[in-house]
């Protein structure tokens, strides 16, 4: 279909736009002109990349009264480059999100030299971070897609990754029930799609069957109601920053650079070839740069000269709520209801996720869905809260919500994952539009690129070798709180650090953030503690251990407790001391 053609589908689709449209001979279509809306924006994308011959779609359109905010990539170029050349490299990973840390802990194994740039001051900041932590089977994705292919693929992969790298993964499964013999109809569906996807373990239940998986079932009443369930075993839980945090600290153990405050404002290409990245903090050269940018993706990709997508931002609130709201059942485990299949037919790419657990026993709520101009807009909306905590049952109560936070995903038009060496820029390699179910999928993400990578060096004259040295292994480090009390005695004996509870909500003690401020990827900041110890994650987000938390890492780290952040550069804790002999700090 040519460019005009399309334009004509597309003004005749939307008659209240003036559209205009290119098609290049890689089959990527830029649409230009003005839309009534943001809403409608996305529509006109999403329908444009479903034409004939669209690859993808880069959405250049503007909609009346919406003002898109763009990062000033100039002035933290010009710092980079006057700063110079701080390092150089073999690959330079941009982004250290799950995707980010789980290729530069595949590439480890090799005898390059890797940098990680991100821009924030911790690792899992941005999608990664904001996660409700499921590992899909993929029985929910469009098959024949790379999605698909990846997030079947990951699952499986997730068990090698547990047992290596020592994080919690739990196998609970899921199961989708219908009190409704008409609704059997939509499991039916899903269980062909899972099938056709290769989902492992998928069956179609009856109701003895499914009390027989989920005991809750038979508990609350609802199991001898029950006309058809679809089991799915292989879904599993885990905590998504402690995945990335495992990652990053095998990829640093095996030689791993990773540079933090360090956006990236350009991308170096001399003679059709990548030659490395400029960031804030200075120039990092390299032969090879893999994009994992997550919600800038399209604009580091662009920055390469290969401006192949549009990242649009699709928000999610999640509620989370106290232990203590502990879940009906022990799977996750959801009735179907003809409100359900109407809402996941109108909404088949934006519909958000329902109730479930965390392997530390909290109950998420969420996520909901809606798109945004403003990629860095992590507000939260009573409606959103809302749609978020309507995905569960009636027990449900907004007493036990302890936190609710949002995070945006990184979509592009096509809703699939963008996996390529550039076939514009040498030795740029795209990890782009990795949205749901990219956790699940990251094992084989991470798989995938690395055999991007080492192709093209094999085939360039520089083959891979691995490191005789390499260690896959990683071993967390003592978690207090799922001792038993002789192996907390004996602990505390061998170090009295660990006797010193700092966070009571989640039995924390001092010994667990000197480990954390002691690891190969250490904690900048009082949340990157958080993540990594779960100190301020309770009932009282922080409210009483957090000066604690701030003390330690003043006294530990030489610095002044005014110094001390609680997410990065511009988020000091303490503006000033205003008493004793120190009034000066």
């Amino acid at each position: 279909m040519e460019a005009k053609e399309i334009a004509r589908k597309l003004n005749k689709a939307f008659p209240d736009a003036a559209l205009e449209a290119e098609l290049d001979a890689r089959g990527i279509l830029t649409i230009r002109g003005e839309c009534a809306g943001w809403e409608e924006l996305v529509k006109i994308g999403r329908r444009a990349a479903k034409l004939p011959g669209v690859k993808n779609v880069v959405n250049e359109l503007s909609a009346k009264g919406v003002s898109v905010p763009r990062k000033d990539y100039a002035a933290l170029r010009a710092k980079g480059e006057a700063a110079g050349t701080i390092d150089e490299a073999d690959v330079v990973i941009v982004g250290a999100g799950i995707s980010g840390c789980g290729v530069a802990r595949e590439l480890a194994k090799y005898r390059w030299k890797i940098v990680v740039v991100e821009a924030a001051d911790d690792v899992a900041m941005g999608a990664t971070k904001a996660n409700n932590g499921n590992i899909h089977p993929g029985h929910a994705v469009k098959s024949g897609t790379l999605k698909a292919k990846l997030n079947v693929e990951g699952n499986r992969l997730y068990d090698k990754w547990a047992e290596e790298l020592d994080f919690e993964l739990q196998r609970c499964g899921a199961m989708g029930f219908v009190t409704s013999r008409p609704l059997g109809a939509a499991l039916k569906y899903s269980y062909r799609q899972a099938k056709r996807n290769g989902v492992a373990g998928v069956e179609l239940v009856d109701a003895e069957r499914a009390m027989e998986l989920e005991p809750g079932l038979a508990k609350n009443g609802l199991g001898p109601r029950i006309k058809l369930a679809l089991w799915l075993p292989s879904m599993g839980l885990v905590e998504p920053y402690q995945v990335a945090l495992a990652l990053a600290e095998n990829a640093a153990q095996n030689g791993v650079r990773f540079l933090f405050n360090a956006t990236v404002a350009g991308v170096i290409v001399e003679n059709g070839a990548v030659a490395g990245v400029v960031t804030e903090k200075g120039v990092v050269r390299a032969r090879y740069v893999v994009n994992c940018a997550g919600l800038y993706a399209d604009e580091i990709s662009a920055m390469a000269g290969d401006k192949g997508y549009t990242i649009h931002a699709r928000r999610g609130v999640i509620a989370i709520l106290d232990k203590a709201a502990q879940p009906e059942y022990r799977t996750l485990c959801e009735r179907i209801t003809f409100r359900e299949v109407r809402r996941a037919l109108e909404h088949s790419e934006t519909k958000g996720g329902g109730m479930c657990r965390t392997p530390e026993g909290n109950v998420l709520m969420g996520p909901s869905a809606l798109e945004i101009p403003d990629k860095e807009d992590l507000s939260t909306t009573p409606e959103e809260l809302q749609y978020a905590m309507g995905r569960g049952d009636d027990t449900v109560s907004y007493a036990n919500i302890i936190r609710f936070f949002a995070g945006n995903r990184p979509a592009d038009y096509k809703e699939d994952f963008i996996i390529e060496m550039s076939p514009v820029t040498d030795g740029f390699v795209n990890v782009g539009a990795i949205q749901s179910p990219g956790l699940a999928a990251a094992p084989a993400v991470a798989r995938m690129v690395e055999g991007i990578v080492t192709e093209h060096a094999a085939k360039t004259g520089r083959p891979a070798e691995i490191r005789a040295d390499w260690n896959p292994l990683r071993r967390r480090r003592p978690e207090f709180r799922h001792m038993s009390r002789a192996e907390q005695d004996a602990l505390i004996r061998e170090n009295p650090a660990y006797g010193k509870i700092v966070c009571r909500c989640e039995c924390v003690t001092e010994g667990e953030i000197l480990d954390a401020l002691r690891s190969p990827v250490p904690p900048g900041s009082v949340d990157a503690v958080k993540r990594r110890t779960r100190a301020g994650m309770g009932r009282c987000q922080g409210g009483f251990c957090q000066p604690r938390v701030l003390e330690i890492m003043a006294r530990e780290l030489g610095r002044k407790r005014t110094e001390v952040t609680l997410k990065g550069e511009g988020t000091e804790v303490l503006l000033r001391r205003n008493r004793g002999e120190e009034a000066g700090e």
